[in-house]
Parts: C-alpha cells; structure tokens; sequence
C-alpha cells in the first residue's frame, strides 16, 4: 500500500495546524468581542459620571457616560479629516479640555460637519473662554482611516486619531480617552453628534473561523482521499 511522500504529509501538517489556529484564533475574538459589548450594554446602563469629582486615573472608562467642566483649548484642536456620513466628506472636530481643579487633560470630540466647498477649508468654530459643562460617553481610541501616504498630519488636519503622536506634536499629556460629546455649552457651531453604537463584528470573526474550519476539513480530505483512496484505486 503507497502512502503519501514525506513532504506532502509535512506540508498537509502545516496547513491542518495553520487553519487549525487561525480558527481558534477567530473564536477567542469573537469571545473578546462578546465581553466588550457586555460591558458596553453594562457601562451605557449606568449612572453618568461627573470626571470633576471622580477623576481617578485608574479607572476604566470606557463606554462610560461621563460629564466634565473645564476649559476649552482652540489652539490644540485636532481636524479629523475624511469622515464620511451618508456619503459626504466631511470633519470631525476635537479639542482638549483642561479638566477644573484638576490637572488633567481630556480630548473632546465635538462631532462632525460637512467639509467646505474647497478641499482643505477648515471648519470657523467659536470656541468659548470660560469653562464649559460637557456630557458624552467616554471611548477609547480605535483604528483610524486607511492612509494612503506618510503624510498624515497638515496643520491642524489629520488623517486619523493617534493619542500618542498628539501628546508629543501639543507637548500636552492627554488621557486615554476621548469624550463624544453630547451638550457643551457656548458651541454654537451646528455639529453632528449622532454617535453609532460601537461594532463589535462578533459575526465577522465566527464567519472567518468557519472558513478557516472549512479549509482545515478541505487539507485533510485531499490528503487522505489522494494520499490513499486514489492510490489505492490507482493501484
């Protein structure tokens, strides 16, 4: 009886524990998908949390409604450029606020406006002097735009939102989190501020780890059906 050369068994191996792992990969995803939208349910469900009172840097505030009083920065103001809604280009505006009686330092995203007639017009915003009143819901950065060169900062646009790359241009240290704001006071530019829940792709990963279970099934099927069945037929 032929069996299958040794090459073509170590190949087979590698393939059936590569599409093996790149599955359970997708599943441990989807499970760390399914707790962050628990929490997010679990964080939204609760109180809102006044940042002037509770401003405890080891606290976890993702997903969680927040309001905070503090000054508005212009200056600081980082434009968010790209930002498509119902299929128009627009900005999406933030800035940071010095938190009262705090040194702390969060940014604000005010929300988005359609961009100018002319490409690289920025948005005229009143920002007020004296301290503001905000509400929104306190979020961790996430993945910004494709960018499609090394330029990713133009003044006071950028292509995407890097925390890091922030604090070091404004020599400002900044939480880790971003409030989308809900109500500020004394703006009175008409932003957007319809905020998407968070999508988790739960279904995105199990979908993937199906086809990776489908290809581990398709690698041993060839190796055993043309490793032995045929060989044998062949015989």
């Amino acid at each position: 009886m032929k069996h299958p050369s040794s090459i073509i068994t170590i190949i087979a191996l590698l393939g059936f524990g590569l599409t093996l792992s790149a599955a359970y990969w997708q599943f441990k995803r989807a499970d760390y998908k399914r707790d962050l939208e628990s929490r997010f349910i679990t964080m939204q469900a609760r109180d809102t949390l006044s940042l002037n009172e509770n401003i405890d840097l080891s606290l976890d505030l993702e997903f969680q409604r927040v309001e905070v009083r503090g000054t508005l920065d212009a200056s600081k103001r980082m434009v968010l450029d790209n930002r498509i809604r119902r299929g128009q280009a627009g900005y999406e505006v933030l800035v940071p606020l010095s938190i009262s009686e705090s040194n702390a330092i969060i940014l604000l995203n005010l929300g988005w406006i359609p961009r100018g007639r002319s490409l690289g017009q920025l948005p005229d915003i009143d920002m007020p002097k004296d301290p503001v009143l905000v509400t929104g819901t306190a979020v961790k950065p996430g993945l910004g735009a494709l960018e499609l060169s090394e330029v990713t900062i133009e003044g006071d646009i950028w292509q995407n939102l890097d925390l890091a790359r922030y604090r070091l241009v404004h020599s400002i240290a900044v939480l880790d989190y971003v409030v989308q704001v809900d109500s500020v006071e004394g703006v009175t530019t008409n932003f957007e501020r319809v905020w998407s829940d968070p999508s988790f792709g739960i279904e995105t990963h199990l979908s993937y780890a199906g086809q990776w279970i489908l290809f581990n099934f398709l690698i041993l099927f060839l190796y055993i059906y043309y490793g032995f069945i045929k060989q044998q037929r062949d015989a």
